[in-house]
């Protein structure tokens, strides 16, 4: 009798969950969105609607766009121009205009995060001095495959991240943490991963130079690879980073000092004629340079968040609240927080056709 029960509890089981099952064919499978805002205020929504026909692994199809007071309202109103409802289970890509990322975004991302059938692991890009649409429309007619993309600039440049919705939301919800965000430019009719985009709360607030942008993943640990270079001419040192782990923790003489350390293992790709690199000594003055000229970059690029960001981009002060640090009770600690960094680096290969004994 057992055997008979289980056996028709799994039949239920089974039949139920086909009943919520729809074809493929009913559904419009959206992998890319865009949000604007017009001139008299409504929402733009513009998608890409994939050929579910089709085995390439890129955000093309037909694109559709229209308009209402909120994203769910221009969502819905989608409706009058496809022929199916949208979904958006398998979105890889949304991206926000300048003036929803500027005033807008809570709203805006509120529809993503609440959609029952959405999920939020999907990256979100900020328009770059073009509207999302346009963004949008590039995409679809370069065929863009935007998760293969991001991974190759993450992996190779170090100055994108691989940042989903979901982790996105969390540096906005967490104490003492800001969010950013890649964004997205069009050049030469490309498209183009541009300046990480940084915010206040749901505001953003400008973007990070091409520098900090390999900084700020660095120190964050959102990255391994990157290129740092020192000097020019024949006192030229480029450097590949093959590996890099940052580390924090609360000076233990300071209290509103933040310890950051780096430990760097990198190959040197190119040197000027002055450089040597023929004996134990050499490379390890090398590395010493590097050192110093990461931990230099790191400062300044601290003293620019502390004086003109003004925005705790590097989780500094979620530290000091999971430390229980009394100097996170002040609203603007950061002005009075000051790091030390300790950089350590190993040339793992130096290249050249002679090898060091």
């Amino acid at each position: 009798m057992k055997k008979y029960i289980v056996i028709l509890l799994i039949l239920v089981i089974i039949f139920n969950g086909l009943t919520g099952i729809r074809e493929l064919t009913d559904l419009a499978i959206v992998k890319a969105i865009g949000i604007d805002m017009s001139d008299d205020g409504e929402i733009i929504f513009t998608a890409i609607v994939t050929d579910t026909s089709s085995k390439e692994k890129v955000n093309s199809g037909d694109v559709y766009s229209s308009k209402g007071s909120s994203v769910q309202e221009a969502a819905r109103n989608m409706v009058d121009i496809s022929p199916k409802k949208l979904y958006i289970a398998h979105l890889e890509t949304l991206v926000i205009s300048e003036e929803i990322a500027k005033e807008h975004l809570e709203n805006s991302l509120d529809f993503f995060i609440r959609d029952n059938e959405g999920s939020n692991t999907f990256y979100l890009f900020v328009a770059n001095e073009h509207s999302a649409e346009e963004i949008i429309n590039v995409i679809n007619e370069e065929k863009v495959d935007m998760v293969s993309f991001l991974e190759s600039t993450q992996k190779y440049k170090g100055d994108a991240n691989l940042q989903t919705l979901n982790d996105v939301v969390k540096g906005i919800l967490e104490d003492g943490t800001q969010m950013t965000a890649n964004s997205m430019s069009i050049e030469d009719k490309k498209i183009l991963i541009d300046d990480m985009a940084y915010f206040d709360n749901w505001n953003m607030k400008g973007y990070l130079t091409k520098q900090e942008s390999i900084l700020y993943n660095m120190l964050l640990n959102h990255t391994q690879f990157f290129i740092t270079s020192i000097g020019e001419g024949d006192d030229l040192i480029v450097a590949e980073v093959t590996s890099c782990k940052t580390k924090y923790s609360i000076n233990k003489e300071t209290k509103n000092c933040i310890d950051i350390k780096l430990n760097i293992n990198a190959n040197i790709t190119q040197t000027g004629k002055n450089i040597k690199l023929n004996d134990a000594e050499s490379i390890e003055s090398i590395q010493k340079t590097i050192e110093e000229d990461i931990n230099e970059k790191i400062n300044n690029f601290y003293k620019k968040i502390k004086e003109e960001y003004k925005v705790d981009i590097l989780s500094l002060g979620n530290l000091l609240y999971r430390k229980k640090n009394k100097l996170f009770d002040n609203p603007n600690y950061l002005e009075e927080l000051d790091i030390n960094v300790q950089t350590k680096v190993k040339i793992s290969n130096q290249g050249g056709v002679k090898k060091v004994w």
